[in-house]
């Protein structure tokens, strides 16, 4: 009997993986419902997606199709539950396994991959869809924070918020789309209390214009030259949005072309710009955050924390030189480090797999595949969605996890199938 690929993990970029396999896959989730994941299983009708729905579909071959299922314009910007529920429809029936995956390793020209309840798999490949790891704790907070009952550790976890109560006065660490969730979630709430964000740039993601820009009339047939270039490009263009949105497909090829020193500098001073220019949230996001800050309800601060003690019943926040007391702390870091997870921690020690040299995410080759112990790409064995970051920069959103997913599917295909023995 031939063996299928296994998918590790049930979220949108297993569902996307299983799509490019066709039937020739099983996913590997102790998930119940596969598709959506943590990003795209909210219920709360104010998390709206970041992009245009023409953007979302999971086929390849037809942009359009989201926008169809849903019944929408291209244009429109839907709640991410929506999305939830076309991942999974579109996913339909697939082989699941409702396990965790605990190591995966070699067995002879294939795979085994060993489960939580103590059984084995057979694959003929695997692909990890993992996720992004859990927000990192934070380095300024004592042990007794991490039990304390006002701490969120990660915020985008069912009912994480439900210990924070309507009057608290709530720190988010982070201004990003994680910490934007939250306020909004809050705000559902009729939270009344007022909420901090801080952040070391104070940077909240920017807007998306009601309707899409115009492409610039420059098209670009290959990346500009370097980090210089591409910063020529985005200041001396006429909306920056267009631009950004243009470059968006040459991004990783300008990542590459850096040298190590130039991707750490811009981590250290530019990434937090771009980020907030690429990943921009709905009009109508945007302006409910804006309200918030005109109220006061919501204030966002630049600032580093110095540290975050527990004192019951709440919270004291060294920040910008004072003593801030709060009742709940959210951390809004967004993903942490991938040895935050488990697996990615087993595949390292048996010498499959290793950080970039960022230690953002897994080395990979332009395949997807592991870079093991010894240099060498790993076969058989490929890494698709946030796990690439380092190596690759633009490999968090739907578009570019569909694409790395279909290029996968591409590769196998052209594999001849294993046996089980």
């Amino acid at each position: 009997m031939a063996m299928d690929t296994v998918i590790i993990g049930g979220g949108p970029a297993g569902a996307l993986t299983a799509l490019a396999l066709g039937r020739a896959a099983t996913i590997v989730d102790p998930a119940a419902r596969l598709g959506p994941g943590s990003a795209y299983a909210t219920r709360e009708p104010r998390h709206l997606l970041n992009s245009r729905a023409g953007s979302m579909s999971v086929d390849p071959a037809d942009p359009g199709d989201f926008a169809t299922w849903a019944r929408c314009r291209p244009d429109a910007f839907l709640p991410r539950g929506t999305y939830g529920a076309y991942l999974a429809d579109r996913l339909g029936a697939v082989r699941h396994l409702a396990r965790r995956a605990v190591r995966v390793r070699p067995a002879g020209s294939a795979w085994a991959v060993e489960l939580s309840d103590g059984t084995t798999r057979p694959a003929s490949a695997v692909v990890l869809a993992l996720g992004p790891p859990p927000p990192v704790f934070p380095s300024a907070a004592t042990v007794g924070v991490r039990r304390a009952p006002g701490y969120v550790p990660v915020p985008w976890s069912p009912g994480a918020l439900d210990r924070v109560r309507p009057a608290d006065r709530v720190l988010l660490l982070g201004t990003g789309l994680t910490a934007v969730d939250a306020v909004l979630t809050l705000l559902s709430r009729g939270h009344t209390g007022q909420i901090v964000a801080v952040s070391r740039h104070g940077l909240l993601p920017r807007a998306h214009t009601d309707l899409p820009t115009p492409a610039p009339v420059r098209a670009w047939e290959s990346a500009p030259p370097g980090l210089r270039g591409l910063l020529r490009e985005v200041r001396g263009s006429a909306d920056w949005r267009a631009t950004v949105d243009a470059l968006r497909p040459r991004v990783d090829q300008v990542w590459a072309g850096l040298t190590l020193q130039e991707q750490q500098r811009f981590l250290r001073h530019l990434a937090r710009y771009w980020e907030v220019h690429r990943h921009r949230c709905a009009p109508e996001v945007a302006a409910t955050i804006a309200a918030a800050r005109e109220a006061r309800a919501l204030v966002v601060a630049a600032g580093r924390v110095s540290e975050i003690r527990s004192v019951p019943p709440g919270f004291e926040v060294g920040l910008a030189g004072g003593r801030w007391t709060f009742d709940a702390v959210v951390n809004c870091t967004g993903p942490g480090h991938p040895a935050g997870l488990p697996l990615v921690r087993s595949l390292v020690a048996d010498g499959l797999a290793r950080a970039d040299p960022l230690a953002l995410g897994i080395d990979v080759d332009a395949a997807g595949r592991p870079v093991g112990r010894h240099s060498l790409p790993t076969e058989g064995l490929y890494v698709v969605g946030s796990l690439r970051r380092g190596r690759w920069w633009e490999t968090t959103a739907i578009p570019e996890i569909r694409d790395q997913a279909y290029a996968i599917g591409g590769r196998l295909a052209a594999v001849p199938a294993h046996h089980a023995a």
